[in-house]
């Protein structure tokens, strides 16, 4: 029973995989022929039956690249990837089934391999970073992914250098580790970074500049300045808490002896 019953499932798959390229099949002689109105019609009438109809989805896919009044190459890949889906649930009897209407295991590389082609033309006409971005993740294990990457970084890296602010290169920084100008950036950064907090000259702007930037090669100037200038700042104040203060968050300080010493004569003054 359960024998007869796995061979009935098998046969009524067979017939729907039959079914499937026979519809398919007027659609992709219509695109063969130029006849994009016929093939529109037909494809679109099988998908109407069967959204998983491979052949149909395949010559959608086929329809979106051929006919230049509506060619859409995210549709194109939408409709391929649906057909690559279908196709790898077969097995060699099943495939076969599509062998007469052209749908093969290399038709589906070419197709995926034009697709491929269409959006990195697309990228480097636009040239933008979101274009590149849109093969990237459309084909991410593509052959020309690292090229494509590369042309985004790069150009990623114009873009940051052009605007030349501390946010920019940070946020270039952020997004693309691993590109190869990260060392031109970083120096770029740090000297921005440094130019900026050396000019606000705050306890806070500099004190910020060595908790984002402590790799710095500019850090030491910076923390020295930090030094320097809250020393002054504690000189100002000119009470035992300042001093206190200066001595509990700076005593590597080249200033630590004067510190502890006007700490002391303070701290004596309150005694009197």
């Amino acid at each position: 029973m359960r024998m007869k019953r796995s061979l009935l499932l098998s046969l009524t798959f067979l017939l729907t995989l039959s079914l499937q390229a026979q519809c398919g099949a007027k659609g992709l002689k219509a695109i063969d022929e130029k006849d994009y109105k016929t093939a529109w019609a037909s494809l679109e009438e099988c998908l109407q039956a069967d959204a998983d109809d491979i052949s149909a989805n395949f010559g959608m896919s086929r329809l979106y690249g051929a006919d230049a009044a509506k060619k859409d190459r995210v549709k194109a890949l939408e409709h391929l990837q649906k057909a690559e889906a279908g196709w790898a649930k077969l097995d060699e009897k099943g495939k076969g089934k599509f062998e007469k209407v052209g749908l093969t295991n290399a038709t589906l590389e070419e197709r995926r391999d034009r697709i491929e082609a269409s959006y990195l033309e697309a990228a480097k006409a636009t040239n933008t970073v979101a274009g590149y971005e849109e093969f990237l993740i459309a084909f991410p294990t593509s052959k020309s992914s690292t090229a494509c990457r590369n042309y985004r970084n790069d150009l990623a890296f114009r873009l940051a250098t052009q605007a030349g602010t501390v946010g920019a290169l940070d946020d270039y920084l952020t997004t693309y580790p691993d590109a190869e100008n990260v060392p031109v950036v970083t120096k770029a950064r740090d000297q921005r970074a440094t130019t900026e907090a050396l000019q606000t000259n705050t306890e806070e702007a500099l004190t910020n500049f060595l908790k984002r930037y402590p790799q710095a090669q500019q850090a030491p100037q910076i923390q020295q300045r930090l030094n320097a200038l809250a020393f002054e700042n504690a000189k100002a104040a000119n009470t035992v808490e300042a001093f206190q203060s200066y001595i509990a968050r700076f005593p590597e300080s080249v200033f630590i002896m004067q510190a502890r010493e006007k700490l002391e004569w303070l701290q004596a003054q309150e005694q009197k």
